[in-house]
Order: C-alpha cells, then structure tokens, then sequence
C-alpha cells in the first residue's frame, strides 16, 4: 500500500495502464443532487463518461447489466439494499465493473466491509471534484482506494477503548487503523510515525487488551460495536 497527496491509501495491482481510455461510469445514489453535481463534474472531465444512473438498487442492477460500466460510484444507504451488497452482485455479474462507495459515512468498519465486499475504493462524499476525479482514475488503473480521512475522528471510539483497554490515544489510533485491516507501513503512512513505532504500539495493544493477535483484537472491538451494517449477502 502507499499513500498519494491527494488523501487517499492505494494498493496496486497487475491492471494494465488505462489512463488514455474512456471510463463509463453507471451512480447509484438516492440524491438527486448527488447525480447532478456529478453529471456536472463527469461532463467537464475528458474520457469520463456517465453512461447511467440508478436511485435504488433493483434499478442500478438493470442498468448496471444493460451498459457495463467501467466503475460503478454507489452509496451504502440506497434503496432496494445496500451499497454493499450491490457491490459484491457487481462484482458477480458484470466482472468488468469495479464498484466504488461514494459516501457521507466516515466509518472505518463500514469501509472495511466494503472492501470485503469487492469494492474497489471507498471515498467520501466531501472529496474535491478534482480529487475524486484522480481516485478514480487510480480505481480504473487497477488499484484499491481508500480515503485517508476515515476514522481520524473516531472520539466515541477512542473513549471506548481508553475506558475499556486503558489504552493511550496514540494507541487508540493504531487500534482503530488495525480494525480498518491496514498493515504497519500503511498506518505508519497514514499517521506519520515510524513503522517500529507501529510495531511497538499494536505489541502494547495486544496485551492490554488480552488479544492474541490482530484478528482476535478486531473482534474484541467488534463485539463493542453491535449495531454495524451487514455484511453482503449473494444475491441471485
């Protein structure tokens, strides 16, 4: 993985250079306004092209198979399912697709799940047009995105932890870019600390909180949390 100047932590795969070539994009958002203000920022951009647009999931999924999209940008909450699971049908259906959850939830589980699910990136609504547009030509060169400012707020969180663990805050930082399924050079990336100190912090981590290991301290903290979104179910 490695972090880009545009705010965002990339992992790269063997996807040929696509950069030169025409990106169709298919949104799937309840807001009319979400359509608009992209329609409006697609039109401007040179080989980018929306090519459909969906405002609950039975819909997308027809024009999804209808015009086989290069990306398809869609939000969590949406009618019919979620996101999610939209991403996961996509990534069945129309192979070609790569899904992207476009959002307004800065929420370092959900964005995990959303890269369990297939997900090629995971990005907040907040993003300037001009740096949605690089991320998502980063997505359509073959590489997994993820914005850099999920979970730098998560003060509940933290208060949890501190009450729970009796973790410090750097260490509740760590811990929470560990539940994110980040390796130790991302989070060092991501938090500007050295990749021993990373090491050092999830060592202390994992005995505060009795964890054997970081899989066993992930769902130590998701047993905190009971009220997360589902993961995706296959849908026929």
């Amino acid at each position: 993985m490695a972090e880009n100047s545009r705010g965002a932590t990339y992992t790269a795969d063997s996807r040929a250079d696509t950069r030169n070539s025409e990106c169709r994009i298919v949104i799937a958002d309840e807001a009319k306004l979400i359509h608009l203000a992209l329609r409006a920022v697609f039109s401007r951009t040179p080989r980018f092209d929306l090519v459909g647009s969906a405002s609950a999931v039975p819909e997308a999924r027809n024009v999804i198979l209808k015009t086989k999209p290069d990306i398809l940008l869609c939000e969590v909450d949406i009618a019919g399912s979620n996101g999610l699971e939209l991403c996961d049908w996509t990534r069945a259906a129309s192979p070609r697709t790569l899904p992207v959850i476009l959002t307004s939830r800065d929420d370092p589980l959900l964005a995990r799940s959303a890269l369990d699910a297939g997900a090629s990136g995971y990005l907040l609504k907040t993003s300037p047009p001009e740096d949605l547009v690089f991320h998502l030509q980063s997505v359509r060169a073959g590489r997994r995105v993820l914005d850099d400012r999920i979970g730098r707020c998560r003060t509940s969180s933290w208060e949890n932890h501190q009450d729970r663990f009796g973790l410090s805050p750097r260490e509740c930082e760590v811990l929470e870019e560990v539940v994110l399924g980040l390796d130790n050079r991302t989070i060092a990336g991501r938090l500007c600390i050295a990749h021993d100190t990373v090491k050092s912090h999830i060592k202390a981590i994992l005995r505060k909180i009795g964890a054997r290991d970081r899989a066993h301290a992930i769902a130590l903290v998701l047993s905190t949390r009971p009220h997360e979104v589902p993961g995706p179910r296959r849908t026929p």
